[in-house]
């Protein structure tokens, strides 16, 4: 597809030969991946919506982009597998969200991409219940990720500038744990250990992971325990 761009492996490896990019306070967050938050930017700041999906394993920095999104103003965010098309053409009436957040969209059912097709194609939204049809017009921007595309429909699909990602590499791994970790007031000591512990000892590349026992641990030996306890209940 003509609007697919693929990304080089982890936050240093990006092929997309474009100038260095300043790193906005908006995504300070994430380490790397300056141009891939320049197109975010330019897409916040167009003056008609530009529609993004972040492709790629769990293991990637799309989730981060997406927590990024979700502290945008008037933001809505829904998971693919637990949406509903009443549900969400609901919400989308009474509050209008200038910006539509979906994770994993790859497992929302297609009549819901079906609604996220008008809403994309013509910013249009309907809805017909009980015989009366109600309609309005929204200007609403969707950033998505999915695990893969195989299950999304081809128009829907082609209304979004496309981003495939890879997996991270321990290295970026270690260094967006400890980032994330340190800035949320974690000890430099404790961060590291929690970003190696979930690689090697759970065997988790999510970054999600770290975040959850980085708040729990207020020692090294914490972060161990923390662990092993996930661990032997599973």
């Amino acid at each position: 597809m003509e609007n697919e761009l693929a990304l080089g492996e982890g936050a240093q490896e990006i092929i997309i030969k474009n100038e260095d990019y300043r790193e906005t306070s908006r995504f300070c967050s994430i380490i790397g991946y300056d141009d891939v938050k320049k197109l975010f930017n330019l897409s916040l700041e167009s003056e008609k919506p530009v529609h993004i999906l972040l492709v790629g394993p769990p293991a990637s920095a799309k989730t981060l982009f997406m927590l990024e999104c979700m502290k945008l103003e008037r933001s809505y965010f829904t998971l693919g597998s637990h949406s509903t098309k009443s549900g969400m053409i609901d919400y989308l009436f009474k509050n209008r969200p200038k910006y539509l957040i979906v994770d994993e969209i790859e497992h929302m059912p297609n009549k819901d991409q079906t609604a996220l097709l008008s809403l994309m194609e013509t910013g249009l939204i309907s809805e017909t219940k009980h015989k009366r049809t109600r309609s309005t017009q929204l200007k609403t921007w969707i950033f998505a990720t999915s695990n893969g595309i195989e299950h999304m429909l081809t128009p829907l699909l082609s209304r979004f500038l496309v981003l495939h990602f890879k997996p991270y590499k321990l290295q970026n791994f270690q260094e967006i744990t400890v980032h994330l970790l340190e800035r949320e007031g974690i000890s430099n000591e404790i961060a590291n250990e929690v970003a190696n512990a979930v690689w090697l000892r759970m065997k988790s590349r999510d970054i999600r992971d770290c975040i959850k026992i980085g708040h729990l641990a207020r020692t090294k030996e914490d972060v161990g325990w923390i662990i092993e306890t996930i661990r032997s209940y599973k």
